[in-house]
Parts: structure tokens; sequence; C-alpha cells
């Protein structure tokens, strides 16, 4: 935000913000109501009576009067703390200083109107929500007044938008079309023109592909209400972009190649057509179940079942199921050579005499039984559980094998960049963006990419400094990559975690709880998956989800990353289990500056900051390193400090921010005033 003046916010939550740019908090939610409601009237001018009525009107006139009084006084104190001096008071009228008063609302509109990209991006900083926010209770006659002033609110907003995304001037190739539209859609992801106008944009660019995944967006976004895009929109991929109609028509004049019209858009990505598909195959697992007929019991049927769905659930595999009705031994062992990705059997068979499974997975590119283990249900806490034990043990064996540097196959490529993603250090970083970036550039629809650069981004700006900044992401760039990694797939996992971090760190906690449960219900079965989702639900306020899956995520692991104790933590401290957050976060590695900052918050906030102080003092060299590697984010302490908090909630926040306190006058303040 450029505002760099006092003024009333009323987007998303109003607050009041001072001159140094901190929050002012109004004693009652009345108080800021009347600034929302004096801001929006035309000339910002009303009688005492009509302000009382709108925001008492349960109580009798003088009872509303003398409350509005009250009111007035802490909107007073607000203000002064504020630095703001805008509310003109008299005996009859309550009057806004037009030469005082700067909202949020009238930068956006401001900024709207001049229609370019760097404005649009702004704008979407600003849109933090609907006008008043959260003020939809406090009285029935004020809500019955907010609810059709936010509809005129956001009437202004899209029409000073749309404006900028005339048709004409989507096919001069504006440059600032694309950051309009998608400020329409931050605001609302089911706006069907918006899509429109960026299905247009992406065909005037001769960017098809873009084009036919902003269709598929928009019809997941109207789905989710129970609509369909409206015929106008996909009739626009039925008719082809600029370049297109170019290509086609040289196709015309040289008809020796059919579809050579395609070849262009590779070569830009840096493709060689003779040696890639774009696309990428992942190992091949070939399901074989002897005797799991109808007389098998429910159990062994469930386990398969489970596993099954569990592998797919990864989206990591290519599944290939194939039934052999008495047939015990199904089809003899071959050995497959030349797959990079990997082939492998496996075997379900069911003993009718003792009710047991038994599961056999073979590498078929080496020939050899990997594990063959029998499942007794009854000595597992249910079927779910016995089949992630199961799952486990074939993904930890294909990744491992995958994550050899020998393997060039790109799914094997995604393996060892994923492996390099949990370090904390810039080396393993400018490999894992390398690798990255390298898959980028020969599989540009392979979504995992773009979420894995996201990460690392990610990393980078909140653990410790990075040296070379000229290549460092902002976080709209960053969001911008989430963004198209769940276009380019939403169904897989990681991309919707990643989504749900970079929103949690652009201020949309309730975009970010929605990413994160979606990752949960995409895959139940991957610990890593649930555990690092929970952590995500902790930071959004989704607090008793989070506990249940930090919970199963902890009981499905069977040998505990130590990295995973700090997200375990993490999520105890969101429940204001201070005591237990502090005991795990024991248990997990100090390579990260989060991990030293959750500990002593943990600790603080147990009423051990002494404890916290000689922890700090015991392992001052070791923690010095951990500190001055990461620079606190950005070698700023205050940017650190600000970054470093993700909880959503003002109450843990505020409890989390004591541990960052302590951490930062520690490392960086006067150590000897601490005792």
């Amino acid at each position: 935000m450029t505002l760099q003046v006092p003024y009333f916010a009323s987007l998303g939550r109003p607050m009041l913000i001072a001159r140094n740019q901190d929050p002012i908090a109004a004693k009652t939610r009345k108080a800021l109501a009347i600034l929302g409601y004096l801001s929006r009237i035309s000339d910002l001018s009303a009688s005492r009576e009509a302000v009382a009525d709108l925001l008492w009107s349960s109580a009798v006139r003088q009872k509303g009067m003398q409350s509005l009084r009250q009111a007035l006084k802490q909107l007073k104190t607000a203000e002064e703390e504020a630095g703001l001096d805008v509310v003109i008071s008299t005996a009859g009228h309550i009057q806004l200083d037009q030469a005082e008063l700067r909202t949020d609302l009238q930068h956006l509109l401001k900024i709207l109107d001049a229609g370019d990209s760097a404005g649009f991006e702004e704008a979407r900083a600003l849109w933090r929500g609907e006008f008043m926010a959260g003020y939809d209770d406090i009285d029935p006659q004020f809500t019955e007044w907010l609810l059709i002033e936010r509809e005129r609110i956001r009437a202004e907003v899209v029409d000073a938008t749309l404006k900028h995304l005339d048709v004409s001037v989507i096919e001069s190739g504006a440059g600032h079309v694309e950051a309009a539209a998608n400020f329409l859609l931050h605001m609302d992801p089911a706006f069907e023109p918006a899509h429109r106008a960026l299905i247009r944009f992406y065909l005037r660019q001769g960017q098809r592909e873009r084009a036919e995944q902003q269709l598929k967006a928009c019809e997941r976004e109207l789905k989710e209400l129970d609509e369909v895009p409206e015929e106008e929109t996909r009739e626009l991929l039925k008719e082809l972009s600029v370049s297109e109609k170019q290509i086609a028509t040289e196709e015309t004049e040289t008809p020796q190649n059919p579809g050579f019209w395609h070849r262009p858009s590779t070569e830009f990505l840096g493709i060689d057509p003779q040696t890639s598909d774009n696309v990428v195959h992942f190992p091949h697992i070939s399901i074989i179940s002897g005797q799991l007929n109808q007389t098998t019991t429910n159990d062994g049927l469930y386990l398969k079942e489970e596993i099954v769905g569990g592998l797919s659930a990864y989206r990591a595999f290519d599944l290939y199921h194939g039934e052999y009705f008495g047939d015990a031994e199904g089809p003899q062992p071959i050995l497959i050579q030349g797959d990079q990705a990997g082939s492998y059997l496996l075997r379900f068979q069911h003993n009718e005499r003792n009710g047991k499974v038994s599961v056999q997975f073979e590498d078929r590119a080496e020939g050899r039984i990997v594990f063959s283990e029998i499942v007794d249900l009854k000595e597992w806490d249910s079927v779910q559980t016995a089949a992630s034990h199961t799952i486990g043990r074939i993904h930890t064996y294909v990744t491992k094998k995958l994550r050899n540097p020998q393997n060039s196959s790109a799914f094997a490529r995604w393996c060892q960049a994923e492996a390099l993603l949990v370090n904390f250090d810039p080396v393993s970083d400018r490999k894992a963006l390398q690798i990255l970036s390298e898959l980028e550039r020969r599989h540009s629809t392979f979504s995992m990419s773009y979420s894995g650069k996201a990460l690392v981004n990610i990393k980078q700006l909140l653990h410790y400094r990075v040296e070379d900044r000229t290549n460092r992401l902002s976080w709209e760039e960053i969001l911008g990559l989430c963004e198209h990694a769940v276009m380019l797939d939403p169904w897989q996992p990681i991309n919707q975690r990643a989504h749900g971090w970079a929103l949690i760190q652009s201020n949309m906690p309730d975009q970010a709880r929605r990413a994160f449960l979606q990752a949960i219900r995409l895959n139940s079965v991957d610990p890593i998956n649930l555990i690092s989702a929970a952590e995500g639900l902790a930071f959004a306020g989704e607090v008793d989800m989070a506990r249940e899956k930090a919970e199963l995520a902890m009981n499905l692991f069977t040998t505990v990353p130590r990295v995973f104790y700090e997200y375990y933590s993490l999520v105890f401290f969101a429940s204001e289990d201070f005591e237990t957050a502090a005991k795990i976060i024991e248990r997990a590695s100090y390579k990260s500056v989060v991990g030293l900052t959750t500990r002593v918050a943990a600790l603080v906030c147990a009423g051990k900051e002494a404890e916290a102080l000689e922890l700090m003092s015991r392992q001052s060299d070791s923690l010095s390193a951990v500190v001055d590697k990461a620079g606190l984010g950005t070698g700023d302490p205050e940017e650190w400090a600000r970054r470093i908090n993700f909880f959503q909630e003002p109450k843990t926040r505020a409890a989390y921010d004591r541990g960052v306190d302590l951490v930062k006058r520690y490392f960086f303040g006067d150590r000897a005033s601490l005792g």
C-alpha cells in the first residue's frame, strides 16, 4: 500500500492506521462503524439522530443518543492515537473533514481509474475483503444499509476495472489487461467476465494452452456455485488466435508438414520437438489380485481398495488394474528394461484359512521382490492404518530409487528436487531451482515444477538471507506461480499446499484455509501432506481440524523426521497448549530460525521466560550461526519480525510475537538488559 498518511482502512476488517502505519484499535466496533457510514454518504455529514437510529435502532432515542456520545469519545481517543483529526462533531451533526480524510477505498478507486499494471497489483493488496467485513451483526438497521452499500461499492470497483477490459483494449495487447482481470478474480474467483477477458488476452498473445487452462479455472470456480460457463465464454476457444491464424495460413501455403503450427510454442520454451513430448511419465504399478473375489472377507477387499486408493492419491504413479480370478500365481515375472520411471508389480493374495492378506511388491526392472508381507488386520487399529503402512513402504522405495542423480527422467528429476526442498541452505536451493527450471523448460505443463519453485522462494524469504537478490521473486510473483500450478493441476496436493502458504503471506487466510483443506481431501494417507497442511490450518485459525490431522499424521509416520516436530509443535501452540508445544519442539532440529523462535515463544507463553533466556545463552554460539544464516529474513529485524509470524488469529499472533520479540532483542538488541 502506498498510502503514507494516517487513513481509515474499511476494506476487510476496519481499522485506523497511524502515521507509523500501525493499526489503532477502537474500543467498540460501533465507533468505527460511524466512520464507515459517514465516509460513504454524499456530503460526509449526517444528523446525530440518523446515526443513533442506524446503530442503536432497538434503543429509545435518548439511550441511543447517549450511546452515540460515548462512541464518539472512543473514536476521538483512537483518532488522537492515530494522528487523525477528521471527525467534526456539533450539537446536531457529525461530519468528516474532507481535506483530512484518507481511506483505502478512495485510494483504490483512484488507482483503478489510472489503469496501469502496477496499480492493479496494488489494488489486489488493498482489497482485503468486503467493505466493513465483520460488522454485519452490530445492528439490524446498519446491516440493511451495509449490505446495500457493499453492492454499490462492488459495482463501483468492478465498473472502474471493466473499462480497462474492453474487447478493443484486449485486442490491442495492452499490458495491463492481465493484471486488471486478475484483480477482479482476486475479488471474486467466479467472476466470469474476468475469465473471458483473460481467455481473449491469452488467445491474442498466441497462448492457447493458457487460454484453455483459464477456461478450466472458470469451470472449476463456477462448479462450486452449481453453475457452468456461459456459451459466450466457451465459444471464445473455437476461434483461432492471431498467431494461430498466421501459422495456419503458412500451413496452407506450405502443406508438407501438417501440425507444424504447434512447433513455435515448444521452441519458445526451449524444448526440442524431436526429444520431448512434454509429457511426464510416472512409475508404472500393475495391480494383481489373486482370489480377492466375492468370497473374500470384506476386510481383505477393503485393504486392497485402501492401498490402491492411497497410491492414486499421491498422483505419482500410473496404476494398471488386472484381476486374475482363480489364478493365484498371476502372470510370470518379466524383466522390464529401459524404463527410467520404473515398472512394478503389486500382488494381493487372500488366505481363506487364516483370513490374512499377502501383499507382495516386485521391482520388474530388477526382477526382484522388494517386500512381501502378511497383513493380519487384527493387529492394526484400522484397515486405513494398515494400508498406510504398505503405501508408505511402496512410496519410499520408489522415490528413493528415483532420487539417484543418474536417473534423468522427468519425474526422477522432480523427486531429486523435492528431496532438496527440506534442506535449509542456499546450495540446496540453487540445485533445486536449477532442476525445477529445467523441468519447466522441457515440460511446461508439469505443475509441480511451479509449486516447487514457489516453495523454494518462500523458504528463502522467510528463513535466511539470500545474498543474490536480483533473482528473488516477490510475494506477488510467488502467488502467481502457485496459482499457475493449481490451474495446471488442481488435484495435486503439493500445489494446493504451496498455494495455501502463498495465500497466508498475502493476507488471505480464508482462501488459504480452503487450499489446505483441499490438500488434505486429496491425500489423507500421506503423513507429510497431512502434517504440512495441518500446520497451515493452525496458522489460518482452523485449530481443531489442525490438531486432528496433525495427530493422524504423526501416527502414520513409521519414523518421524525431526523437522515435522516443529510443525507439530506449532499446531499445539495455536491451540494454546504451550507446555506441550515446548516439549515437542525439543525434538526438532534447530537448523532454522523458525524452530528457535517457536521454542522460545512456547517457553515464554508457558511462563518460562528465564528458561528461554538460558536456552539462548547456553547455545549462543550455535544459535548465532543459525540466526546469522537467516539474516532474520532480510537483514532487517523489524521486517523479519513481521514475516516470521504466520498466525492469523489475533490472540495467537500476539502470543507468538512475545517469542519473536525476545529472539529479536537477544540477538539484535541490548542483551544485557534482558538480565
